[in-house]
């Protein structure tokens, strides 16, 4: 684990703007090492694009981002895939792989032997129970099915990165596919990677998943942060309102570790 003190990822007054319209404004976002943050907003607020700015996918009009204190433009595209994985919303293949073949691409940066690359492969289909999959040509599984391949296949990207710095995770809506049980399990999973140091950050459209396992969420309006702290902080029926245009029923209940939205 690094003892850098510099954040897994800062984003220093990040501006996009297309066609005339602001997509989002000196935005300034900072996750630190081992920290789950919830992005949420409606629709148009900015989510996506901040993530593919982050992902790299997009340019930012202005701003920087910065990756373990260095700048992400100058870090090698091999060392990124070492510290940086990416689940976007829907990742396609045409090809008819096996569940195994892609859950291995995830292991084509890996410095360790084929032998170690397939045993944290087999036993990460074990954890994610997909591995009655392993041998299913890709393109005949369900949408959650692909989802849960392809989470697996990122899952062994980190296993096989940089421990020398701390990693990061971003997860763009990736419960949407999902249904209710697999969307806690791949959560859990994402928490429990925080325990290891890597850093998390998943767009989400869930309050109340957010509020369960972020340890802190934004709330994006119009390309502008309008809240950013804790689920108890965020989570109120004021800033929904503000930034939803829906009148909520927020119950904070000792019974639960987090606010329940209704």
């Amino acid at each position: 684990m690094s003892n850098t003190t510099a954040p897994v990822l800062h984003c220093q007054q990040l501006n996009y703007n297309i066609a005339g319209k602001c997509i989002f404004n000196d935005l300034n976002l900072t996750l630190g090492e081992g920290e789950f943050l919830a992005v949420l907003g409606p629709n148009g607020a900015g989510k996506s694009s901040l993530f593919k700015a982050i992902t790299g996918e997009l340019k930012p009009s202005s701003g920087s981002i910065f990756l373990n204190g260095e700048l992400r433009s100058t870090i090698s595209m091999g060392e990124i895939a070492k510290t940086l994985a990416v689940l976007p919303q829907s990742a396609s293949l045409s090809f008819s792989f096996q569940v195994i073949d892609v859950v291995l691409m995830g292991g084509l940066q890996a410095d360790c032997g084929k032998a170690k690359v397939q045993t944290l492969a087999d036993a990460i289909l074990v954890e994610q129970e997909i591995d009655h999959l392993r041998i299913r040509a890709y393109p005949t599984l369900s949408g959650g099915e692909k989802q849960r391949v392809h989470f697996a296949r990122i899952l062994l990207q980190l296993a096989v990165g940089n421990k020398d710095k701390p990693q990061l995770l971003l997860l763009d809506e990736p419960t949407a596919a999902l249904d209710i049980n697999y969307q806690h399990q791949l959560l859990k999973s994402a928490k429990h990677l925080t325990k290891t140091g890597v850093a998390v950050v998943a767009v989400l459209h869930d309050l109340n998943l957010a509020a369960k396992y972020a340890d802190r969420i934004i709330l994006l309006k119009e390309g502008n942060i309008c809240a950013n702290g804790s689920a108890k902080q965020v989570v109120t029926t004021d800033n929904i309102r503000d930034v939803y245009g829906y009148e909520s029923t927020v119950i904070n209940n000792n019974a639960f570790s987090h606010p329940i939205i209704m």
